[in-house]
């Protein structure tokens, strides 16, 4: 089997040296919590960091509140190319990462007490967010039913709609005619709706992304898409995100805040970011088969290991959604598994939904997924 890039041959003890994060925050013998992947970095973008950190890392020419970075333009030419959805540049703002614009959105579009829909469980800073911000959460449990939604939102009403789509952690592609069903709600409701797609290149086959905004220029007029090449490319640390605002009630509060007010973006950022959707995607297709052939692994090994453990392989992204109720670990059985030496995200901080489940990060090696189910088991040698 190719391995270009050396994905499958990673070994637990470079994955251990490794010093983000993920292997050293909690120390367990097997870490499988945080989204990042333990591959390494692509050539790529590894040789133009260095390019870069050889030359210049002074101030850009493309600086300023609406400069137009390498980024910018490379997310376009992507949108474009991949998706068929063509972002307008005078709608595209640069930021440090995907939550920024959730919270900036959330402020300044709704009040306290208004309600924010989210398809729970959810990614606990969409949580986190709204509940600090003194918002009401409207619920939409998994399996998703957005005839329930409809209504429940006549009845309580929302201002503003969180779709992380592709989901975190249930890996749900959203199809295009739930994407049209969800529009239909989001219009009769007079719902903003913010789209992380951050997930959108780590969709599996057969499965298709379609960005929200693509259904049409009535849904993009009530929208606004956050992404990075982060999750898909293992660029976390270096923090970029953009945002792009269909929606003209956002547009006119970025526009009206001072320059640098959100930051300004990384110099190795933009050029990381920029190189990942230009010249990224033959290392990314290597990932993907690596992701593919662990997501279906991950059945037989627990199958073997836990049989205990329901698991359905995701649609997309490289968390496995584990639900471990009938195994009597309690709402938290991420806690068992650490004290076996496994540190997976527990279920309950993605809400109420994730009681007696737990997130695994399956990007990682097929030796290491292996040895790291044989761990959760307590069957390690």
């Amino acid at each position: 089997m190719s391995d270009p890039f050396g994905l499958r041959a990673l070994d637990i003890v470079q994955a251990r040296a490794r010093p983000g994060a993920k292997w050293q925050f909690h120390r367990a013998d097997y870490a499988a919590w945080v989204a990042d992947m333990d591959f390494p970095i692509a050539p790529a973008i590894r040789e133009r960091l260095i390019e870069v950190a050889s030359t210049d890392v002074g101030y850009p020419p493309w600086g300023g509140k609406r400069g137009i970075s390498p980024a910018v333009v490379a997310f376009v030419e992507r949108m474009t190319t991949r998706y068929g959805w063509v972002p307008q540049l005078p709608r595209l703002y640069e930021l440090s990462d995907v939550i920024q614009g959730i919270r900036v959105t959330v402020h300044h579009l709704t009040d306290p007490g208004d309600g924010v829909v989210l398809h729970t469980p959810a990614y606990h800073p969409f949580l986190d967010t709204i509940e600090s911000m003194q918002r009401r959460i409207v619920r939409v449990p998994w399996p998703f039913d957005h005839e329930a939604l409809d209504t429940a939102l006549a009845r309580h009403p929302a201002r503003l709609m969180i779709l992380c789509h592709p989901h975190n952690p249930t890996g749900h592609v959203f199809t295009r005619p739930e994407l049209e069903r969800l529009a239909e709600i989001a219009a009769r409701h007079d719902l903003v709706v913010v789209a992380d797609e951050i997930h959108a290149d780590l969709v599996h086959a057969p499965h298709g992304h379609v960005p929200f905004e693509s259904l049409g220029p009535d849904v993009a007029a009530r929208t606004i898409t956050v992404t990075s090449p982060s999750k898909a490319f293992n660029l976390a640390g270096l923090r970029w995100a953009i945002l792009h605002a269909g929606c003209a009630a956002i547009r006119a509060v970025l526009d009206g805040l001072p320059d640098h007010y959100l930051g300004a973006p990384n110099v190795m950022a933009v050029e990381a970011t920029a190189t990942a959707w230009t010249s990224g995607d033959t290392w990314l297709a290597s990932v993907l088969e690596v992701l593919d052939e662990n997501r279906h692994a991950l059945s037989d090994l627990l199958a073997s290991d836990l049989p205990g453990v329901k698991y359905t392989p995701p649609d997309a992204t490289y968390l496995a959604w584990l639900d471990c109720r009938d195994l009597g670990f309690g709402d938290d059985p991420a806690v068992t598994f650490r004290e076996r030496g496994v540190a997976l995200s527990p279920g309950p901080q993605f809400g109420a939904e994730g009681n007696g489940f737990a997130r695994l990060n399956f990007a990682t090696s097929p030796a290491i997924l292996a040895e790291t189910v044989a761990a959760m088991a307590g069957t390690r040698p």
